[in-house]
């Protein structure tokens, strides 16, 4: 058996899963707000569901809750990666898996804005999936060079410093990707795309969840074992599939929406 479903541990799957849940929920409130730029026909059709799921998602988008709330999970997410990090055989293939996954996004996202003419600007060079593979890397890395905690906390502390410095909250994007403006990019100084994280300050929590996960997991045990009951088993289920969903949610969300809008009368 495999030695991560050996040492699975309940909160941990459970934050995961919260953590994707948020994000999907993120991601339709995105799709709702798009609606007005989608569908050309969309002020002649005077539907009142979907001018208030517009009006809810533009609402949500803009507010200070999810420009604050949408960090604190994408931190939590990684942070939580970090401390699986442990927990892993050989995070160099992990690492590597996830990049050529990351690569496949990237082929995808920009075969799908080529045949929309433009029109679906969706394309991710440097998103989730690349941070968190790169992130994963240089963990491994640093943990090669010196395996040592305050080492590793040190370094993701610094790496967070170097976000907080560069301002990632309130970043300047790119209007195309050159050779010379990607290393700005994948280091976090500039970014680019609808889905993008830079190594500064993203990689930092996942280095400080490394750190964290061997102070709180030193035997790979749950800290709260009395507590995995039935009541958290649907988002621990989230959590042990986060990647797939994550791969697959974007899509299944966007083809949903379009479909239920077609059906309405609503036309791209």
């Amino acid at each position: 058996m495999d030695k991560e479903k050996k040492t699975r541990i309940w909160e941990l799957d459970f934050l995961r899963g919260f953590a994707i849940i948020m994000m999907v929920w993120d991601h339709l409130m995105y799709d709702f707000k798009s609606l007005p730029y989608w569908f050309s026909n969309y002020s002649t059709i005077e539907n009142n569901i979907v001018e208030f799921l517009a009006d809810f998602g533009t609402l949500y988008w803009n507010s200070a809750l999810r420009a604050g709330g949408h960090y604190v999970f994408v931190f939590l997410f990684l942070v939580i990666s970090g401390i699986s990090f442990n927990f892993s055989r050989s995070n160099l293939k992990r690492s590597l898996r996830f990049l050529t996954f990351a690569m496949g996004i990237t082929g995808v996202t920009l075969l799908v804005e080529f045949l929309s003419g433009g029109f679906l600007r969706v394309t991710i060079i440097f998103g989730i999936i690349h941070l968190f593979a790169l992130g994963t890397f240089l963990t491994w890395l640093c943990r090669k060079i010196w395996n040592n905690d305050l080492f590793i906390l040190a370094m993701g502390l610094g790496i967070i410093g170097l976000g907080i410095f560069f301002q990632f909250w309130d970043m300047h994007y790119y209007s195309s990707v050159t050779i010379g403006n990607i290393f700005p990019l994948i280091l976090g100084i500039k970014g680019y795309g609808a889905d993008y994280f830079g190594i500064a300050p993203f990689a930092g929590a996942i280095m400080v969840g490394s750190a964290l996960g061997k102070v709180l997991y030193p035997y790979k045990q749950s800290l709260l074992p009395k507590l995995d009951r039935a009541w958290s088993k649907p988002v621990e289920a989230v959590g042990r599939k986060a990647f797939v969903i994550f791969i697959v949610h974007q899509v299944v969300l966007f083809l949903l929406v379009v479909g239920v809008m077609y059906l309405v009368g609503y036309r791209i």
